[in-house]
């Protein structure tokens, strides 16, 4: 049975299920917007699921079926004041849960369903893996608010599909489907919207049978090519997997030819 997390947000859910974290914005009635209050206790989650070792995989999705979230909830923006020109975002209530996101040292999967635009957008850049909806679709309408989008958020943005779809998305402020973001290099795969959660389990199963320590080592490597991370934390975290007893159970299940037993140690 699953496990409820407090996140001290009504709109936002927070469970564990075994070895999966599972984190829900549940704000249907406003298509997901996701509320200052949402993106701190958002940060607050994943610290709590970064610091459980039994948690191998954290799963991010939208309640409602329509929305995963379709941005920063727009009633905040009246309030909202921009950075100065050496902040580097506008809001640090509203940057601090994408930001945990990249701290995030598990596995992080997406599942999109419907409207996933603006600062949803921003939130589903941090997943390592993205699984759509047919009938999901992508977008920043910056350009359409007169607002500055994170420079943050275009790192990850021009990180994930390149300097010129990343002009076409801000520039534009267009939606796209998800087909269009899988060939962008946005979403991983898209799937019927009543396969998603068959789609992320079956995901979710291949990497909590994974090495813990690889998939860490594997983020921060990544992280670290693309010029957003710590080197040397990564080179340490390689140096840990070979140090480490599930490398002498891969060892040992390879050559008893059996399914391996991770511990993550």
């Amino acid at each position: 049975m699953a496990q409820s997390v407090d996140t001290g947000a009504d709109k936002l859910v927070g469970e564990i299920d075994g070895a999966i974290g599972r984190i829900v914005f549940d704000n249907p009635e406003r298509h997901n917007a996701i509320t200052p209050d949402m993106f701190a206790a958002l940060a607050a989650v994943v610290d709590i699921y970064e610091h459980d070792p039994a948690i191998r995989v954290v799963v991010i999705s939208g309640a409602g079926g329509r929305a995963f979230a379709s941005g920063a909830d727009i009633g905040n923006l009246d309030s909202a004041r921009g950075p100065s020109r050496t902040q580097s975002s506008a809001d640090p209530q509203t940057s601090r849960g994408p930001a945990a996101l990249g701290r995030l040292t598990k596995p992080l999967v997406a599942a999109v369903d419907g409207y996933c635009l603006g600062g949803g957008l921003l939130v589903a850049l941090h997943a390592d893996l993205l699984v759509a909806t047919d009938r999901a679709q992508f977008g920043i309408p910056a350009a359409r608010l007169g607002v500055g989008y994170p420079i943050e958020g275009v790192e990850q943005l021009v990180g994930r599909v390149g300097d010129a779809n990343a002009a076409l998305i801000l520039m534009t402020g267009n939606r796209f489907s998800a087909e269009e973001a899988r060939q962008m290099g946005l979403a991983h795969s898209v799937v019927p919207a009543d396969q998603l959660d068959r789609e992320v389990e079956r995901l979710c199963a291949c990497l909590v049978a994974n090495a813990p320590l690889t998939l860490r080592a594997v983020k921060l490597s990544i992280a670290a090519a693309a010029g957003r991370g710590d080197r040397p934390a990564a080179l340490e975290a390689i140096a840990d997997c070979w140090a480490s007893e599930d490398f002498a159970e891969g060892r040992a299940a390879f050559a008893e030819h059996r399914e391996p037993r991770f511990r993550g140690s």
